[in-house]
């Protein structure tokens, strides 16, 4: 009976053994990927707001972001990376370590909630709100994605025909989020090829978001005017405080 324990150990320790080599491989060739296309490669994040990003998976308390890619020339606001989380179930207090492969492209308008995500996904994945599905003009769009959103005017809006010509050059099972200001292109970790592939579809993607929604839709402020704020030695006036209504 010891030696099936000795033989499950052998086996768990073979396995993880495995698995870290394979990621070290893949690492390696996405490294070199990069270099061949004169791409930034980073093992690390170095972009911390990468854990703040405003999409339910970088709320998991155990996640991290890893082998960044990035073209300087574009600036590297727009880049693509791993990530991962953990997904803890009732029954597995550690949880499964879930792997995607994301890109973000920042807007500089407010956004509403919006989900576009193939079809032929699990309902689970496709659908993040349960609002009805959004018919958009291009057939061909609706034949491939399901829209999701609270605001079928901002789904319109955002979603205009050179922004769906551009999400159908993606690569396969990829989901694109929009919420605060950020656009997230995801899907399970894909290989290094197609990693490099989802930056240059973020990329692609940057100059077609439509123009008019910065007017349609403007950018909430980042501080509000009753924000107290340290400038300067000394705390910003409150605009209906004693010190306001004296002067």
């Amino acid at each position: 009976m010891r030696w099936l324990i000795w033989v499950g150990v052998a086996a768990a320790v073979a396995t993880v053994w495995w698995r870290r080599r394979g990621r070290a491989a893949r690492q390696r060739r996405l490294m070199l990927l990069c270099r061949r296309a004169g791409l930034e490669f980073a093992p690390l994040d170095p972009f911390p707001d990468t854990q703040w990003l405003p999409f339910p998976m970088f709320g998991h308390p155990r996640r991290g972001s890893e082998n960044v890619v990035w073209d300087r020339r574009q600036g590297a606001d727009v880049h693509a990376f791993d990530f991962w989380y953990q997904d803890p179930a009732d029954d597995d207090p550690i949880g499964v370590r879930r792997r995607l492969t994301c890109a973000v492209v920042p807007l500089a308008f407010s956004c509403s909630r919006l989900r576009v995500a193939p079809r032929d996904l699990s309902d689970d994945t496709k659908r993040a709100f349960g609002w009805p599905d959004v018919r958009l003009e291009l057939e061909e769009f609706d034949r491939r994605f399901l829209v999701e959103t609270e605001d079928a005017r901002f789904a319109t809006a955002f979603l205009d025909q050179r922004m769906m010509e551009a999400l159908l050059r993606l690569p396969d099972d990829v989901v694109a989020d929009v919420g605060e200001g950020t656009l997230l292109l995801w899907a399970p970790e894909l290989p290094p090829e197609q990693v490099l592939r989802l930056l240059y579809a973020a990329i692609a993607i940057r100059p077609r978001i439509p123009r008019v929604l910065a007017s349609l839709f403007p950018a909430r402020p980042t501080r509000g005017p009753y924000e107290r704020r340290w400038l300067q030695g000394r705390w910003s006036p409150d605009p209906t405080g004693d010190d306001v209504l004296r002067s």
